[in-house]
């Protein structure tokens, strides 16, 4: 018995162990999102298949299915291995193609973890890494339609593993860190303990659920990291409980419905227009669902169309401006609540351009948790702002920790064309920064007060574009767009490496900087996209 095998490893407490183990499976599954093609790409199931090759995060390994570890790989990586998100994909395939080759690694992974990964033993036994793994594994049960159950020694070795991680889970929720993790912690032990019919875990934990969606989710709809990215992973979430709470009759707090809501309102208005994840505070694509088909998902099951005309976000910090099909996003906001700052970047008063939804002007993104790149995709200069005689905006100690911050952020001025916003940073530098976009150009000026030193703003392109320098200006194009970069300061340009999704750089994306000694700094970017002017120039 499953069970006795793990007590022969660590002491496995009673208190876990009671309840009848009895399950309720729901149709937990989303097709717009566990079946999109795009998402499934991230994972390589035909190295799965043929042998024991994993692509996670744009990396590939060969696992060690003795130790279920890759001492090579990173810290992160080795998580998302636990997690079995990739199990997901052999089941979308098994569905599509009706392969049993597909069931057969699925069930033949989960019989190897479960004898490698006795309880308590390492990353696999994380908190977190429970949180996301039990969920994953209920859908691809659904996406299976069936076959699990119908192999009646391997489905009752998954629910006993499943009753004692969700168990471990609710003796080992992570109320020390908070954040986006106790929300995976709690949106896992709702969806456990009613798929065991447990409603005493329900009513145990609804308080807590409660109070961390009005903590976690601000009045303007944006999570409190600030990160669309773990934004995007907790709306998700979110999705799952309320399609479980649906299917199988659980009561959840009466904030939960309005605060999705919220939620999706927020991401839908904030990626309108910008063609990818705005890379703010450890953002990045290739890891949350995407937005368009979270946005079907939540129209379809839950009847919540999704309103994206909101351009003011003012807890979060975050603006929207608009010139027809160009789209901007600012963050004038401080980076999250103050215990809670892994996930900051120094990128306050930075912005994003997109020209129908083509990325124009990006931040550089985020690389890698584990890695000694880390504090450069941090950095202010990894960012569309600028800083005062390499003056960092925040005191980054660790790949995941921020001594001191920027503080005094906010704007003070906000019309549909016109921003001007300020900041502070954890050395005293006060920063003000105003931008214009309107008629297809737009206007920056930087102000900084007792300037002593060179002052430079940081333009980041995204690949494709080039730059050509003139004596007082610069023509940046790709094979659509042209734009005119003018400014009475000392203009630069560079190479820079761009990130999009974790794993990946992109080393040949260009960037301007603007410099000055003075405290003003000013630039314009007219943007042509008329592509007989981008050939004719």
């Amino acid at each position: 018995m499953l069970i006795s095998r793990l007590r022969g490893q660590r002491q496995v407490p009673e208190r876990i162990l009671s309840g009848d183990h009895n399950i309720q499976m729901p149709q937990i599954a989303i097709p717009e999102l566990d079946l999109d093609e795009r998402y499934l790409r991230r994972f390589d199931t035909e190295s799965l298949l043929t042998g024991d090759f994993f692509l996670l995060l744009n990396e590939r390994h060969k696992v060690d299915l003795n130790s279920w570890s890759v001492s090579e790989a990173s810290h992160l990586w080795n998580f998302n291995l636990h997690y079995f998100e990739w199990g997901i994909a052999l089941a979308a395939r098994w569905r599509k193609t009706k392969d049993d080759r597909y069931l057969d690694c699925y069930k033949y992974f989960v019989y190897s973890w479960l004898k490698a990964c006795p309880y308590m033993q390492g990353d696999a036994w994380h908190p977190y890494t429970i949180s996301l793994r039990l969920v994953n594994w209920l859908i691809a049960a659904d996406l299976f339609d069936g076959r699990l159950q119908e192999d009646g020694e391997f489905f009752s070795k998954m629910r006993e593993s499943m009753y004692l991680q969700y168990r471990h889970l609710l003796l080992n929720q992570e109320t020390h860190l908070r954040a986006n993790h106790w929300w995976e912690n709690l949106k896992t032990l709702v969806i456990a303990a009613a798929v065991f019919g447990e409603q005493d875990v329900l009513v145990k934990i609804s308080s807590s659920l409660e109070e961390q969606l009005d903590e976690q989710i601000l009045p303007d709809g944006v999570h409190f990291e600030c990160s669309l990215m773990y934004h995007k992973l907790v709306l998700e979430g979110m999705l799952r409980v309320q399609l479980t709470s649906n299917e199988l009759a659980i009561k959840l707090p009466n904030n939960f419905k309005p605060k999705l809501k919220s939620m999706l309102d927020a991401m839908a208005s904030l990626e309108r227009g910008m063609g990818k994840t705005p890379f703010f505070n450890d953002s990045a694509d290739g890891v949350a669902k995407e937005c368009v088909p979270l946005v079907a998902a939540c129209e379809r099951l839950l009847g919540m169309k999704a309103d994206e005309t909101k351009t003011a976000f003012p807890d979060a910090g975050y603006y929207k401006l608009y010139d027809g099909d160009i789209a901007l996003m600012i963050d004038a906001g401080e980076p999250g609540p103050t215990y809670m700052l892994g996930h900051a970047h120094c990128d306050c008063l930075s912005f994003e351009l997109s020209c129908n939804n083509r990325p124009v002007i990006v931040n550089s993104g985020t690389y890698a948790y584990q890695s000694g790149l880390r504090s450069c995709f941090r950095s202010t200069a990894a960012h569309n702002t600028c800083m005062m005689d390499g003056e960092e905006q925040l005191e980054c100690w660790g790949e995941h920790r921020v001594a001191r911050s920027i503080s005094n952020a906010g704007i003070r001025r906000l019309n549909k064309t016109h921003i001007i916003a300020k900041c502070r940073t954890f050395k005293g530098c006060n920063y003000q920064r105003e931008l214009s976009l309107n008629k297809d150009i737009l206007e920056v000026r930087d102000c900084v007060n007792n300037a002593n030193g060179l002052l430079v703003a940081f333009v980041h392109f995204a690949p494709g574009f080039s730059i050509r320098r003139r004596k007082d200006s610069a023509l940046v194009t790709d094979n659509k767009i042209s734009l005119v970069f003018r400014s009475k300061n000392q203009i630069d340009s560079g190479i820079y490496s761009y990130s999009p999704e974790f794993g990946v750089i992109d080393k040949v994306a260009e960037l301007v900087q603007i410099s000055t000694k003075k405290d003003v700094l000013t630039y314009s970017i007219e943007i042509n996209k008329e592509e007989s002017a981008v050939n004719n120039d």
